[in-house]
């Protein structure tokens, strides 16, 4: 069973003043190391332990939300008497040489929940079994460390730490559970401890101490030796892993394909992925569920997808496809991303055996932002297959539609129970996309409805959004109108 080593910080006030949110792990070792070494704890305090800590991976984290507050500004006098003595000496008052030297300062405060439920919980895995004797002394002397904490942020952000050891199948903490993820589905970046960074903090508060002494004043007194780690946040709705790419010609300019084509363009790119995976070495029978999408019914979602994106975003465009992504199941974290970005430099080559396009690392412009953010509000840019049909007897019957639509929804890994509305229509929602029934669809679906959808979450949702029965070959793809918004005006 895993173990876990859990620090959890109690804020003291229901605000916060530090940069970022949750508080970063490098933030929280230097804290720890500040706390362990106030007063006569310097005497004694265990180093090797927290040489042993800076060396773990970088944690999970369970936070509340904490948005921002009101801004306001404070002025202090700045350490310059200089200033004022030469005001001074130019016939100005004392009192109001004095204030012309005050410097301002901003602050931003996030506000936190209740302060019983004000704490932020870091969760970092020590053993897959039973910890060894050595990691067992050093992960109970950095609970007692955590116990030393004063302050969070800056120093008015005092708070009360505790650490313990806990096992894996433990209730987990409530809130907002941040985990480590690849750049490409963070929403964050939080700087955490490199090895080494102990022995940094310890060099730069010498260098703070000792920045006067030299020939020069020396600013340069802040520790480095950190990293920044992408992390993503877990949710109703989770986040999707991809890796994008741009379709490009022998001369390096784009290659276009026409909006209704789409699926055309998902069937050449799931050829080339299944040829850069038998290059890497995997097996034919895991190819042919994982990359060519041959599942057994209940398993349609674990496989990747293929996703054409039309470019949209502008009154005139054209919305022909000049970019793609290959789309990850939801929760999957394997080794398939560092196959996909090898696709660079792939070549995408028809069922005829013709070359029609190269593969170029996506770029994260206008267009592409518009399919990868995270938006309350979605509209579908290809048409949305629904698996059943709407009519009774040979009539439309709208709330079959409706329960259709929502079942396309649950069945494409979206909880249903985060939808706050939706509607539907044949015409398109984007300049440059057609009518639902203008797409290509592959035989199979070509019996059943297909919509065009505006679909709102009660929560922002990180794109790609991908639904319906035709997800994996290029169909029912949404955009947001307003790439990093959550909240909108309009619905075209």
């Amino acid at each position: 069973m895993t173990r876990q080593l859990q620090i959890t910080v109690r804020f003291l006030s229901d605000h916060y003043h530090g940069k970022e949110w949750p508080p970063s792990p490098a933030r929280l070792f230097q804290a720890m190391v500040a706390g362990a070494t106030t007063g006569c704890r310097i005497l004694n305090w265990p180093h090797n332990a927290m040489k042993w800590f800076e060396k773990l991976a970088p944690p999970k984290i369970v936070a509340p939300e904490a948005p921002y507050g009101f801004a306001y500004k404070i002025f202090a006098p700045s350490n310059d008497s200089d200033s004022v003595f030469s005001l001074v000496s130019q016939g100005i008052p004392l009192k109001e040489a004095s204030r012309q030297i005050l410097t301002p300062k901003v602050f931003l405060p996030r506000i936190l929940p209740d302060v019983d439920d004000a704490a932020v919980h870091y969760i970092w895995e020590i053993s897959q079994t039973n910890i060894n004797p050595e990691d067992e002394i050093n992960a109970q002397q950095v609970c007692n460390i955590a116990r030393n904490l004063i302050v969070l942020g800056w120093g008015i952000d005092r708070v009360v730490g505790n650490g313990q050891i806990i096992e894996s199948d433990n209730t987990s903490p409530v809130g907002h559970h941040y985990v480590p993820a690849q750049d490409s589905a963070a929403s964050i970046s939080l700087n955490c401890p490199a090895e080494g960074f102990l022995a940094d903090i310890e060099h730069s508060y010498q260098a703070f101490r000792n920045r006067t002494t030299g020939p020069a004043l020396d600013t340069d007194t802040h520790p480095k030796g950190y990293y920044p780690v992408p992390y993503r946040v877990m949710g109703n709705v989770p986040d999707r892993m991809f890796v994008a790419f741009d379709l490009r010609s022998n001369d390096g300019g784009w290659r276009s394909f026409r909006w209704q084509d789409g699926m055309l363009v998902a069937a050449w790119l799931r050829h080339a992925t299944g040829q850069r995976f038998r290059i890497e070495g995997w097996d034919s029978a895991h190819i042919d569920t994982y990359i060519s999408g041959h599942q057994s019914k209940g398993q349609e979602n674990q496989r990747l997808s293929y996703v054409p994106l039309p470019s949209i975003g502008h009154e005139h465009t054209d919305g022909r496809h000049r970019r793609v992504l290959v789309a990850l199941p939801f929760g999957d974290e394997g080794e398939a991303i560092s196959i996909l970005d090898r696709m660079t430099g792939d070549e995408l080559i028809s069922l005829t055996g013709e070359s029609m396009a190269w593969l170029a690392r996506g770029q994260p412009d206008g267009v592409l932002k518009r399919y990868i953010s995270e938006s309350v509000e979605w509209l579908s840019v290809t048409p949305v297959v629904i698996h059943g049909l709407d009519c009774d007897k040979g009539r439309f019957r709208p709330r079959k539609a409706e329960k259709l639509i929502l079942q396309a929804f649950h069945e494409s890994g979206y909880n249903i129970e985060t939808v706050e509305e939706f509607s539907y229509q044949s015409a398109p929602f984007w300049p440059g996309a057609g009518a639902a029934r203008h797409v290509r669809v592959p035989k199979h679906l070509d019996r059943w409805p297909r919509y065009h959808i505006s679909v709102v979450f009660k929560k922002p949702v990180k794109g790609p959004v991908i639904v319906g029965i035709g997800r994996h070959c290029g169909l029912g793809v949404f955009a947001t109108p307003c790439p990093n918004s959550q909240k909108m005006n309009s619905k075209s």
